[in-house]
């Protein structure tokens, strides 16, 4: 895959952005800036006497699995997350004794990935409020391994049971860090096995038994030393191994990107205290981590990352939202939307028509689909690029918008830009039946259904989930769509 290359333009945004404090200037008059943050408290289900952290409690900030999600798509009003919306908030907490990053930073090994990582390699690692760890997971090892060792080399990558003979390897088997009265130790565990293409003798990577690896980081450790696990893995996978940890964890991090949001309490593995970092850097998880006497003792509370309601653009910092401006401009120049074009086959062999090649049979759908939506998704790209207000950027050029506002992008035949395949803009008939060129040489015999064969339900997530589209209700929106099949 050719390798995309970031403009300089890219490099001296950053240059500007690190060369300024990142603090945000909106605190409360009433607000000291030295203070330890909010008062947390924490009570389990059963009742359990609150517990109180101590002034001295470690404060740590938690998230994980960004895949990618560098800023709110915009396509929702009251959308979370975001680089910019995060940094702000560490500045003006300014207290936060470790910041953690799971891990997943990207989804996959595109031009688009590795762009996405190179910016987000800049806020996390490089501007003044850094990040202490971030651990590795699989989707970071898709990247190929001197791409992705170009931006974290030298940085906080942790993985300690992956191992490398390859002196470009980026990642410490642990990271160690002094807190005032405490010596802290982060180690990061990935639980499945590696996938088959990553394994062989010709592997640059090679992953050794989880908890066998643990125990290597710890041992000869002082037994007073503070110990943070980071699992990547599924909800199972992560509480059948804490107990396997030897010496048992004060803290494990549990990186599962089916946790949409994080825990607002820790749950108890065997004495171990378990947090779930949330997904996509929508909401953070603000957590405080002591020992009473020999038990580590953790209370946690969300943080979601709103935008502002009085400014415009949702906030943020500015600088970092500088940096992700430049990034949107480089996808741009760089024509990554034609990169990623026309790569895979089409879910059923066949090729994409358009929707002109469908009005004669289907009069009725098509008077349907012309009233609704999805007959004018690419308009609703064209009309936010225009509007400074709203993007003011090239949305049409970015391939994580276009995805959803086009049919079969990036598949063969598949939409690759407007003025090569206009037929193809807007969410079309193909986008949910499927390539129509064997329906039609068949004369209709060659039945279309709903792609992949699941529910319609389904289908319709995959654009409008639980971050694109979050009021979303299928039983309501069916009806502005809805036709026969004659």
């Amino acid at each position: 895959m050719t390798r995309v290359q970031p403009a300089s333009r890219l490099l001296l945004a950053f240059v500007a952005a690190t060369s300024v404090a990142t603090f945000s200037q909106c605190l409360k008059e009433d607000e000291d800036p030295r203070s330890t943050g909010p008062k947390v408290t924490s009570q389990d289900p059963q009742g359990t006497p609150a517990l109180t952290p101590p002034p001295d409690a470690i404060r740590i900030l938690i998230s994980g699995t960004m895949h990618g999600h560098l800023e709110p798509c915009g396509c929702a009003s009251g959308q979370l997350g975001g680089l910019a919306r995060r940094m702000q908030h560490i500045g003006e907490q300014r207290n936060y004794d470790l910041l953690l990053e799971g891990g997943d930073l990207v989804e996959g090994n595109t031009p688009l990935d590795k762009l996405k990582l190179f910016t987000t390699s800049q806020v996390l690692f490089m501007m003044q409020n850094a990040y202490d760890v971030v651990g590795v997971g699989l989707h970071d090892l898709e990247l190929p391994l001197n791409e992705w060792s170009d931006f974290l080399l030298g940085g906080p990558a942790i993985a300690t049971n992956l191992t490398s003979k390859e002196e470009i390897w980026p990642a410490k088997p642990f990271l160690d860090k002094a807190i005032r009265k405490y010596n802290v130790r982060i180690a990061s565990l990935l639980l499945p096995e590696l996938p088959e293409a990553m394994r062989g003798e010709a592997a640059k990577v090679v992953r050794t038994d989880p908890a066998a690896a643990w125990q290597k980081a710890f041992a000869g450790q002082d037994t007073k030393q503070i110990r943070i696990a980071m699992l990547h893995g599924n909800d199972k996978q992560i509480r059948d191994v804490i107990p396997t940890l030897t010496p048992a964890p004060d803290l494990v991090v549990g990186v599962d990107p089916s946790y949409i949001e994080p825990d607002t309490a820790a749950k108890d593995i065997g004495g171990v205290p378990l947090v779930f970092a949330g997904t996509r850097g929508r909401v953070l998880l603000d957590a405080r981590l002591w020992r009473e006497g020999d038990k580590p003792r953790v209370v946690c509370e969300p943080v979601p990352l709103p935008g502002s309601k009085t400014v415009p653009g949702g906030g943020g910092d500015p600088d970092v939202k500088g940096i992700v401006l430049a990034h949107r401009m480089e996808v741009a120049e760089s024509k990554v939307l034609e990169q990623m074009a026309d790569k895979t086959p089409t879910p059923n062999g066949d090729v994409y028509v358009g929707n002109a090649s469908c009005a004669a049979c289907h009069p009725q759908a098509m008077k349907t689909w012309k009233a609704s939506k999805h007959g004018h998704a690419w308009d609703t790209l064209v009309k936010a690029e225009n509007d400074p207000k709203r993007y003011g950027w090239p949305v049409t050029k970015y391939p994580d918008c276009v995805s959803c506002h086009t049919v079969g992008y990036g598949q063969q035949t598949g939409f690759k830009t407007f003025e090569a395949t206009p037929q193809l803009a807007n969410v079309g008939c193909e986008r949910c039946h499927g390539p129509g060129s064997g329906h039609i040489a068949s004369a209709g015999k060659k039945k279309l259904g709903i792609i992949g064969g699941v529910l319609k339900s389904e289908l319709c997530a995959q654009c409008h989930d639980f971050e694109q589209s979050p009021d979303f209700t299928y039983s309501e929106r069916w009806k502005k769509i809805a036709h026969d099949k004659k």
